[in-house]
């Protein structure tokens, strides 16, 4: 069985370039609705560029979310400069 964790494979791949970008990815979530009915979104954002949103009922979902979005911009367009 696959280990599907694309929050770890996205802090490889960015670890894996030239200067360990990782350092320069930031996550932002935040909450809205009652506590028994929470909606969270995270966002992933790479020198001040928004690189991927994710929503969920659980931080850890919206992160995972983010994450695959950030790695498929990633893919498509390229590390941000």
């Amino acid at each position: 069985m696959a280990d599907d964790d694309p929050v770890r494979d996205l802090n490889n791949f960015l670890q894996g370039q030239p200067g360990n970008l990782s350092r320069l990815l930031n996550f932002a979530s935040h909450q809205t609705g009652p506590n028994n009915q929470a909606k969270h979104t995270g966002t992933y954002t790479f020198r001040g560029v928004v690189v991927g949103t994710g929503e969920g009922t659980s931080k850890a979902t919206a992160k995972r979310g983010a994450a695959i979005q950030a790695l498929q911009y990633f893919r498509a367009h390229g590390i941000p400069e």
